[in-house]
């Protein structure tokens, strides 16, 4: 099985392809972990935690192939990456219409908040959310595929380099991986554009992070749980 991987796939695409497919990959298959856990009588939210689980170990596994993330920003790029988070939450949650993937009668199942193990699971929910999935996001879309339109050889582009084609292409196919089609593509543009610019992935990445902070604040205090 790995000879085939490494037959089609480079150790460096395998990196930053691997934590989100594994992450996607246990997100299709979370109505069967759900009861999975139910019947071992554990609350279906651990379904969540080990797509989390999962992608901690592949990053964990391929940590010495992140030179991208070897790069730290800096104070004014961090603060610029802070604003533009907020500008991002502040469009996810813009009211849409239907047609720009909006929806009033998508149902909401809210999380409970009752108990000691409730607020543990919620704190998994929102902490993959905030810290992990903004990594394997970043690092998938912007870092490997942005630049992969643009050469077979990914890693010999830089992000100053990437074209307009591939930050427009980058940003529609993430789009589509999101319900709200339209406010995630503005999202793909802004996180293309902070690669582009500044050259530093943790600025993407921290604009990410705070963005789906914030977004979890706004889910869990103002019982907007349609976002989850």
């Amino acid at each position: 099985m790995m000879r085939l991987i490494d037959h089609w796939f480079t150790r460096a695409e395998c990196a930053r392809i691997f934590p989100f497919i594994g992450f996607i990959l246990l997100l299709a298959l979370q109505p069967w972990l759900v009861d999975l856990f139910t019947a071992l009588g554990v609350a279906g939210q651990a379904a969540y935690l080990c797509r989390c689980l999962l992608a901690l170990a592949c990053l964990f596994y391929f940590r010495a192939d992140y030179r991208e993330l070897t790069d730290k920003p800096a104070r004014a790029q961090v603060g610029l990456a802070l604003l533009a988070g907020v500008l991002v939450f502040v469009l996810w949650i813009a009211p849409y219409p239907v047609w720009l993937g909006g929806s009033e009668t998508q149902a909401i199942v809210a999380m409970p908040m009752q108990t000691g193990e409730d607020l543990f699971w919620l704190a998994c929910r929102w902490a993959g959310s905030a810290l992990v999935v903004p990594v394997i996001e970043e690092l998938f879309w912007r870092s490997y595929l942005m630049r992969r339109l643009d050469a077979n050889d990914f890693l010999t582009v830089s992000p100053a380099a990437v074209t307009t084609y591939a930050i427009l292409l980058s940003s529609v196919l993430f789009a589509v991986e999101h319900q709200l089609w339209f406010a995630g593509l503005l999202a793909g543009l802004v996180y293309a554009w902070l690669y582009r610019h500044f050259q530093v992935l943790w600025v993407s990445i921290i604009a990410h992070v705070t963005t789906n902070a914030l977004l979890g604040a706004w889910v869990v205090f103002g019982d907007h749980w349609q976002y989850w």
